[in-house]
């Protein structure tokens, strides 16, 4: 019988906010199915799925308070908790002792939980793996994608983490992104990453990002996601309808898509999802009459899994360097081809004319020609 490990599965949110989240449950799922103990660590929440961990978890803490009074007193436990947390540090080598781990698998642990728990992995000598799912290493704001300029930017890859200040990446504000600065500039001079072992990375595009920005090469490994392709049957059910399916930001290119459905009458888009863009998307629907366009925010696992399997098939219209969407993987397990833009790690899985279509971007014409193109194909 092969050896089971011990494995300590970090990541700030433990319930399904994002596809990192759904990675994060799908990988613990498949682990625990060899035979593997996974132990998890994250921030509390009272959305989080239920763990005998819980009471180890890091406690809740919101960033975006809605008033400038809320958001004066939770300023400092803020900062501390994004540039070094004390208190993370102390709740996972609590967890440590308890269970001995042989392994931490990190995920997103930025500002929840913040990299200080990576000196108490050093501590007890603990081997470190990153799956990387954002590009917080190489860029503050982690996208590599300034929201209110709707622009993508790769300044801090290379260049000073000063950058944030230059362009209100974050929050279009200088002192948010003044922060972001501050805790870059902080890791770097700690050289706290040098503390992870491996950094997974789920695309070619990711890696080579990486690399560019100082994490030696054999430091890096591009292995795909894993599904477990048994929760995602195949499907030849095409009813009328195609899908939209993630987070509603601005960075998804969803507003490009609702632009390409002007005018389209022949089948109707579903939206699932939500997130912090939704009202815009709405009124923007509603505005322009479109009535084949129908938003029915987040759904359960079995819930996605069924109007994915009886749909035609899927849009993923990101204008930021998305790195590997799971929904593309999902897609081709179930059998619907995709229909993508041409940026970060969707080219790489997005085969054009193969196993789907490419789109420039922010381009409204070439992807209403797409859609057009497989609703009548």
């Amino acid at each position: 019988m092969d050896r089971t490990e011990k494995i300590l599965m970090v990541n700030k949110y433990h319930f399904v906010k994002g596809g990192s989240e759904r990675y994060y449950f799908e990988l613990s799922h498949i682990l625990r199915e060899k035979g593997h103990t996974v132990i998890p660590f994250a921030m509390k929440h009272p959305q989080n799925e239920k763990s005998e961990y819980a009471d180890f978890f890091v406690d809740q803490i919101e960033f975006n308070q809605p008033t400038k009074i809320k958001k004066a007193l939770v300023g400092p436990k803020a900062i501390s908790r994004i540039i070094y947390s004390l208190h993370a540090k102390r709740q996972v080598e609590k967890l440590i002792n308890k269970d001995k781990p042989d392994i931490a698998h990190l995920h997103m642990i930025d500002h929840q939980i913040s990299p200080s728990i990576l000196h108490v992995f050093k501590k007890y000598d603990i081997p470190v793996l990153q799956t990387v799912h954002q590009y917080k290493l190489v860029c503050p704001n982690y996208l590599l994608y300034i929201p209110h300029k709707n622009t993508i930017c790769e300044r801090c890859v290379t260049g000073s983490a000063l950058n944030p200040l230059l362009t209100k990446c974050h929050k279009n504000s200088y002192i948010a992104s003044g922060i972001l600065a501050l805790e870059t500039m902080i890791h770097r001079a700690l050289k706290i990453y040098d503390h992870i072992d491996i950094f997974h990375t789920p695309s070619e595009f990711m890696k080579n990002k990486l690399i560019a920005g100082g994490i030696p090469e054999k430091r890096v490994i591009k292995k795909y996601y894993t599904i477990n392709l048994n929760d995602f049957p195949f499907s030849d059910v095409a009813d009328d309808y195609f899908v939209y399916l993630g987070r509603l930001s601005k960075e998804k290119g969803i507003l490009t898509l609702l632009k390409a459905m002007e005018g389209q009458k022949k089948s109707e888009l579903i939206i699932v999802g939500d997130g912090p863009h939704r009202p815009e998307l709405e009124q923007f629907a509603n505005d322009h009459q479109l009535h084949n366009v129908t938003f029915v925010g987040n759904k359960t696992k079995s819930e996605v899994n069924e109007i994915v399997s009886r749909c035609k098939f899927v849009v993923v219209p990101s204008e930021w360097y998305d790195n590997s969407p799971l929904v593309i993987y999902e897609s081709y397990a179930i059998g619907k081809p995709v229909i993508g833009s041409r940026l970060g790690g969707i080219a790489e899985l997005v085969e054009h004319e193969k196993v789907g279509l490419q789109f420039t971007a922010g381009n409204v014409d070439e992807l209403r020609s797409r859609i057009e193109f497989f609703l009548n194909h």
